[in-house]
């Protein structure tokens, strides 16, 4: 789970409902005109009716690698300093569920504290915490931001030698949720070292979660073979790594 999702679209300009700080809904107009990623086209496939759906399905993988990169260079810009963790701040939003995005050692001293690197999710004072790591994110800082909060539009066009993708802004969603935090890494950890039993951790009852340790092949996914959203063809770009030829889907980390 993570803060920002991705949506595939063919329009200069979408249309969107998102909910205001006062919970009600508002249409807004994004555009997706900002040049994100372009991946050249090999002489031997000039042609557009040559262009395989697996070669189009795979440039607009690695487009979303860049949009992801360009989603954390937007929350060190607009996150707002804090400290871990600020219920006075969150308890006036409905929320009980964040994303807490850290580096990959430190997400790993997170699964140390619990004795389970199987788990990504810490319960603290009621709240649920989602941990995420990416490279992108330097050791001494974290990110604590709602899922899905944002979402951004990409946009393919196949042009005569490269294939283009432009992109929207990105739009916050749920504006009725906390802007970004911004947190310090070590004061998570030496709070969860102080407060936080492994039992803590454990799934509540009913509930499963199919999570996997980061940066570990992922021996389960090698076992599909369709895609697990609308059961359509899969591909698959490495150990462990698949997307769909049918829809949005796929299993692709975050940026190394």
């Amino acid at each position: 789970m993570l803060p920002v999702t991705t949506k595939v679209t063919h329009q200069l300009v979408e249309r969107l409902c998102r909910i205001t700080a006062q919970n009600e809904l508002q249409d807004i107009d994004v555009d997706v005109d900002i040049h994100m990623y372009s991946r050249e086209i090999h002489h031997l496939f000039m042609a557009r009716s040559n262009l395989s759906p697996n070669f189009c399905s795979q440039v607009l993988s690695e487009a979303k690698e860049h949009a992801y990169e360009a989603f954390i260079t937007f929350l060190q810009d607009i996150a707002q300093p804090e400290v871990f963790l600020p219920v006075n701040l969150l308890n006036r939003f409905p929320h009980r569920s964040y994303c807490l995005l850290m580096s990959s050692r430190r997400s790993h001293e997170v699964f140390e504290i619990h004795n389970a690197s199987d788990l990504d999710r810490v319960i603290y004072n009621n709240y649920e915490l989602i941990v995420s790591s990416t490279p992108q994110i330097r050791d001494t800082e974290a990110y604590l931001i709602a899922p899905n909060k944002y979402t951004l539009f990409m946009r393919q066009v196949n042009e005569s030698r490269a294939i283009n993708v432009y992109r929207s802004d990105f739009v916050d969603l749920v504006i009725n949720t906390p802007p970004p935090l911004i947190l310090h890494a070590q004061d998570i950890i030496e709070t969860l070292q102080t407060n936080i039993s492994p039992e803590s951790a454990q799934p509540v009852e009913g509930q499963q979660l199919l999570i996997f340790p980061p940066h570990e092949e992922k021996e389960e996914m090698e076992k599909v073979v369709e895609c697990p959203e609308c059961g359509g063809a899969i591909q698959k770009i490495g150990v462990g790594k698949y997307f769909c030829l049918d829809c949005e889907w796929d299993n692709l980390p975050p940026l190394r």
